[in-house]
């Protein structure tokens, strides 16, 4: 079986809510209490060259840039120069030791094109003179919520854009900080606010919405062209869409197709799914656009994460992938609304299994929604515990990782 180095991944957006880089967090396994690029070089180029090789920066980050932490060590021993420079930029972490070498080791990554960032700084007069002689060579600096206060947000963002260095807010947990942040002009936003926003009440799923979750789980159960059929039909709006979106597609069909069962067997089912996926998430009730936002690529990357494990663990319900996939990708539903999952899955189509998932944590479906949180959340301890419930391996943990991220990033 393929070794691939583990990784969590979270997504750095901008001013304007779009992704504009995603911090990548490399980890011996998930059980492991440090970062493989914290203490041995050797292991840390093998991790990078086997994610670069295997799992593929495309599938990783798209055509964003990447964040990756960086010790004092790694910094003078040159651990990063089979890096590209134009998508990778290098954090410097908060407990480095500056001295003359460091300096002369950061310029040289300066002058090779690299980006570098300070991170979890902390400003304070220690914080400032301590990494002053850093300052020529940074274009980021991320500030930790956390460890700084409002008045340290404020000084910070006077200090650094008067010297041309962008501000990253770190751990944006709410809309009001994140609020603040933007006011007092950050440029990049980072934190759990951006994958479950701050919600609301008084919105709930309509019809379609509920018409197209069913249809979407359909299609995960493997079933006959019949019986895909049969269910587009049951939705007159849903096929009549259908069928204007085969028919509008330039190139896709050398004449009129009319009849929904002839427009499936030309299409095909994960073209099906894929633009029931879409227009589900572009309901109005979404909002503007949701495709292109970090909460889209979320659900769909853990819903097919969900379903890819479930394959390997066995059981003797048949629907447990399809199920596990539709738990997955309504996970991020609530976010998107703008309401609390109760109010979205009343009167919803969910059985007991998925909503007990979803609202609970409970049951298997539950174990492996918990996982999928944890990994994107970097959350090691909880990571650890569910593969000891779930009997899954280390090994079989990062191959669903990624044959999950090859699928979002290749379709």
């Amino acid at each position: 079986m393929l070794s691939l180095a583990y990784l969590a991944r979270q997504p750095i957006l901008d001013r304007e809510g779009k992704i504009y880089a995603y911090e990548l967090l490399f980890r011996d396994s998930p059980e492991s209490d440090t970062a493989v690029i914290a203490n041995d070089n050797l292991a840390t180029a093998q991790v990078l060259e086997n994610v670069l090789t295997n799992i593929g920066l495309p599938r990783l980050i798209g055509e964003n840039k990447a964040f990756i932490n960086c010790n004092r060590e790694m910094l003078l021993d040159n651990i990063f120069k089979l890096l590209n420079p134009k998508w990778f930029v290098l954090e410097i972490l908060e407990d480095v030791e500056v001295d003359e070498a460091l300096v002369k080791a950061v310029a040289h990554y300066k002058e090779r094109g690299f980006e570098l960032a300070l991170d979890d700084f902390i400003f304070n007069q220690e914080f400032l003179k301590r990494f002053e002689p850093l300052f020529p060579y940074v274009s980021y600096v991320k500030m930790d919520l956390v460890d700084n206060s409002t008045e340290n947000m404020k000084q910070a963002a006077e200090f650094f854009k008067a010297k041309g260095i962008k501000l990253l807010a770190e751990k944006v947990e709410d809309a009001a900080t994140y609020k603040t942040c933007f006011n007092l002009g950050y440029d990049f936003f980072q934190g759990f606010y951006f994958a479950k926003p701050e919600l609301v009440t008084g919105k709930k799923l309509d019809s379609t919405s509920e018409a197209i979750i069913k249809l979407l789980f359909l299609l995960r159960t493997h079933p006959s062209l019949d019986e895909v059929s049969t269910g587009l039909e049951a939705y007159p709006d849903i096929s009549e869409n259908f069928l204007k979106f085969v028919n509008s597609k330039a190139g896709y069909v050398s004449k009129r197709i009319d009849k929904v069962r002839d427009a499936i067997a030309w299409v095909g089912l994960r073209h099906i799914q894929e633009w029931l996926t879409l227009i589900l998430y572009a309901r109005p009730e979404f909002g503007t656009a949701p495709q292109s936002s970090p909460l889209f690529q979320n659900a769909t990357h853990r819903a097919r994460f969900m379903e890819i494990i479930t394959r390997f663990i066995g059981g003797t319900d048949d629907d447990l992938p399809a199920k596990a996939y539709m738990v997955g990708l309504i996970s991020r539903v609530d976010a998107l609304v703008g309401t609390p999952l109760e109010n979205i899955l009343n009167d919803s189509p969910m059985d007991d299994e998925i909503r007990d998932a979803l609202l609970h944590r409970k049951g298997l479906l539950g174990k492996l929604l918990t996982l999928a949180d944890a990994v994107e959340q970097d959350d090691k301890t909880t990571i650890s515990q569910q593969l000891k419930d779930l009997k899954v391996s280390t090994n079989l943990l990062n191959r669903c990782v990624y044959d999950a991220y090859s699928w979002t990033h290749e379709r």
